[in-house]
């Protein structure tokens, strides 16, 4: 699963990455019957805990689904506990510099010291420290993904959270093209309306949330419905 779908990344297929916002092996297993190609569990803003890392990285594995976790820190021992969870890789928040991502590289390759390649790595790219050091972010070996997120970016930048302010999205969209001139891959939130656009923009990591395809189903049957 992990080789498939690096090998999407590094031909320039795009991902599909779903989190299924609640702490639910079922609902991992359902996903897995659906064009997804991994699930996020969130244990840096969701309530998942440890043992439900493990059920749903379970459920995600038999339904051949890759699993990532976002930890909540990137402190190593942080790092270490959640790789023993059997998970397919991890999401890295707060980071603010290279030499940070670094030691998230050697983390993962002290815990799988033999097979580290077959694990993923996702940086978040969120803080305006971030983004104006992304250079030597890039230079780092052993990323896979370069996620930018695009809420925290904009909190950071001074526009209280509104990623949708042209300014944010010029920033965004400036650091997607630097990811992808360094032959990098660029990842991002999507939603019905952007989608599109990330792709053609060469983004391979797109990233959704279960709550979100949930309430799109609702709105279309109270639509269908009539007006309630």
């Amino acid at each position: 699963m992990v080789k498939s779908f690096k090998h999407k990344l590094e031909r320039g297929e795009p991902v599909l990455v779903i989190n299924p916002d609640h702490p639910s092996p079922s609902l991992v297993e359902f996903l897995g019957r659906l064009p997804v190609d991994a699930v996020w569990i969130d244990c840096e803003q969701g309530s998942a805990d440890f043992e439900s890392v493990e059920n749903m990285t379970r459920a995600a594995r038999v339904n051949s689904l890759v699993s990532l976790v976002r930890i909540f820190s990137p402190e190593e021992w942080v790092i270490e506990r959640y790789m023993g969870r059997g998970v397919d890789g991890i999401v890295v928040p707060r980071l603010e510099t290279a030499a940070q991502a670094m030691d998230v590289v050697k983390a993962v390759r002290y815990c799988y010291p033999k097979n580290h390649q077959e694990k993923i790595i996702v940086a978040q790219i969120e803080t305006r420290s971030a983004l104006e050091t992304l250079d030597e972010f890039l230079r780092v070996d052993g990323i896979d993904v370069y996620f930018i997120g695009p809420v925290d970016l904009a909190k950071s930048l001074g526009f209280e959270g509104d990623f949708r302010r042209p300014q944010v999205q010029g920033a965004i969209n400036a650091a997607i093209e630097k990811i992808r001139s360094a032959d990098k891959v660029a990842g991002i939130l999507v939603d019905r309306e952007n989608t599109r656009g990330y792709v053609d923009k060469g983004v391979g990591f797109l990233y959704g949330h279960a709550n979100d395809f949930l309430a799109l189903g609702a709105e279309y049957f109270a639509h269908k419905m009539g007006d309630r």
